[in-house]
């Protein structure tokens, strides 16, 4: 039997009813029934659930009665849905709770988007420590709330804070169906939900709000093990004509590399020059001619705005006066801005992505191992060595990744990596933006270092590894290296300490295909028997997509301190 996904005793009218549905439904009759009125009554808390009893059992011989309900009337009318637009905002790896992207709704009610309601469901997180919140949003330990606010707000957050693109997909959906919703969003209330990271998260709640805007809905199911924002977006696109159009808010960051992009050399000149307040703003008009002047000036300003994280009349703190005086000098000028025409990323578009889970097959040879056969299963969600389309290029994400091996050579099936995580970050760098490339991996491993031959169960290695540095993504090519340190236990080793780089190149020639290499170089210490060893590993794979949802791979990796190789292919299937 199914029971509720609300966790908050208050929205129940039945002790029992979050795990018996029919208790609920009895208790729901006789709390209509019961003559109570005003607020407080069931008639009024639940007009959801009103609506939907008196379409099943209202006929000419019998009637659910129904009655005023000031507080909610008043509520609806200054909601006032006249449709749902669904919003993904794009991967935000910075932030433990945004790094699978996020999902939200808006309630149209203008013409004006800014102006429209946000509904918007998210954990309440008490740490903004990456291994602490992924344990207890794996088990869910964080509560999760609906909150309803200004969309203006949730274009502020995300669109200008936290610099992500906004991909706005409006719904095909009635005004009755909107209000559906909405009446559905007020019974909940401020009642909680326990947040799952991989199942009840923003996402997959979501679609149980839309799942009520009319009985033909049934998203959530689609979903069984874990939801992934990105999927829900697929779900919806497979609807036939439920999406009626997207639209693209780009980021700040777009946004003012767009400006840039419009300066000549010059320009970028006295971009620099005006930054550092080489010259007072009424001098600049003696050395370029007012058209070239405003779009240096509109570049600065939107600068400032990306890297405080402004938008509208919002203050600046490192440059308030100046900001002020740039402003009122661009103002002066009485020159009309080029038009911020930022074409979407089609290749970006997050449906266009195969799912975010994984489930594969490789087999290998090692020289010195012999013959391997791979089992892979990854629920979350990119790596820089697949196929880009509808993900970012510069970003991996990945969480519980297991790889299973059965070695022919010993007849034995081990744990060849389980990966608690595994997260690279690598914006490029970009003048006049110098942002910096990081990466950080924790899990457990068999350490092909120690012994070459296959499996020994003393080889096994817990680690926790991190690395800063810097990259390059320019066209197809992307280069990156990084100094890398990380810690280690082993029980032929002990506890280790390692210092190193890791470098590699990527080549995409289209969003369907890359291939990359990857030099790992370690010097490893043992604190435990003071000794040390070297690390050199070279990988190097070719990764193509077809039929939507399969990858195929064709690897080649070679171990240059011990001599060994290791070449395969494997095959990959995607699914949510």
């Amino acid at each position: 039997m199914r029971q509720g996904l609300v966790d908050g005793e208050k929205f129940y009218l039945s002790q029992i009813g979050k795990k018996n549905p029919d208790a609920e439904l009895n208790a729901t009759l006789e709390s209509f029934f019961s003559g109570n009125e005003g607020d407080l009554s069931g008639r009024c808390k639940f007009p959801r659930r009103l609506k939907w009893l008196k379409a099943k059992l209202d006929d000419e011989n019998y009637q659910i009665p129904t009655i005023k309900c000031p507080s909610f009337e008043k509520w609806i009318q200054v909601v006032d849905p006249k449709g749902v637009v669904l919003v993904f905002s794009s991967f935000y790896i910075n932030n433990p709770s945004s790094m699978f992207g996020h999902s939200f709704l808006r309630f149209i009610h203008s013409n004006n988007p800014l102006t429209d309601y946000g509904v918007n469901f998210a954990a309440n997180p008490d740490t903004n420590n990456m291994l602490i919140y992924t344990y207890k949003g794996l088990t869910g330990l964080f509560e999760g709330k609906y909150s309803l606010l200004p969309y203006s707000v949730k274009v502020q957050e995300y669109n200008n804070s936290e610099s992500r693109d906004l991909w706005e997909y409006e719904l095909n959906l009635s005004q009755e169906e909107a209000v559906n919703m909405a009446k559905s969003l007020w019974e909940i209330g401020d009642n909680s939900i326990d947040y799952y990271y991989f199942d009840e998260n923003c996402s997959y709640v979501l679609l149980t709000l839309l799942d009520t805007a009319n009985d033909h809905f049934n998203f959530a199911d689609e979903f069984m093990l874990w939801v992934n924002p990105a999927d829900t977006l697929r779900v919806i696109n497979q609807f036939p004509n439920l999406v009626k159009k997207v639209r693209y808010r780009p980021s700040s960051q777009k946004r003012f590399r767009f400006r840039y992009a419009l300066l000549n050399s010059e320009e970028k000149d006295f971009f620099s020059d005006v930054l550092s307040e080489k010259y007072y703003f009424y001098e600049l008009k003696d050395y370029l001619p007012k058209e070239s002047l405003a779009r240096v000036f509109d570049a600065v300003s939107e600068y400032i705005d990306f890297k405080e994280k402004l938008a509208g009349t919002e203050e600046s703190v490192k440059y308030p006066l100046f900001r002020k005086n740039l402003l009122e000098a661009r103002a002066s000028l009485e020159v009309i801005s080029a038009p911020l025409k930022i074409d979407p990323p089609v290749e970006e578009r997050p449906e266009y992505g195969v799912p975010g889970a994984r489930l594969g097959a490789q087999y290998s040879y090692s020289y010195y191992a012999g013959n391997a056969v791979d089992f892979e299963l990854k629920p979350v969600l990119h790596s820089l060595d697949s196929p880009s389309a509808g993900y970012a290029k510069d970003a991996q994400i990945e969480l519980m990744k297991l790889l299973l091996r059965y070695e022919f050579k010993s007849s034995t099936l081990f744990v060849q990596n389980l990966d608690l995580l595994n997260i690279k970050s690598f914006p490029s760098l970009d003048p006049p933006l110098y942002p910096i490339a990081w990466k950080l991996r924790a899990g457990i491993e068999q350490d092909n270092d120690c012994n070459k031959y296959g499996y020994l169960s003393c080889c096994e290695r817990s680690f926790l590894q991190g690395g800063t540095g810097f990259a390059v993504l320019s066209g197809i090519f992307q280069i990156y290296t990084l100094a890398q340190a990380e810690l280690a236990y082993q029980e032929v080793n002990g506890f280790e300490g390692s210092l190193g780089v890791y470098s590699g190149i990527s080549l995409r020639p289209n969003h369907f295909s890359v291939f990359s290499t990857q030099l790992d170089w370690m010097k490893r210490y043992s604190f435990t028997y003071n000794n040390d060893r070297t690390r050199l590993f070279l990988e190097n794979s070719l990764s193509y997509q077809y039929f939507s949802r399969i990858e195929n791979k064709i690897f080649a990796d070679f171990n240059l301190e011990n001599q060994d190789w290791r070449v395969g292919t494997g095959i990959y299937w995607y699914f949510f």
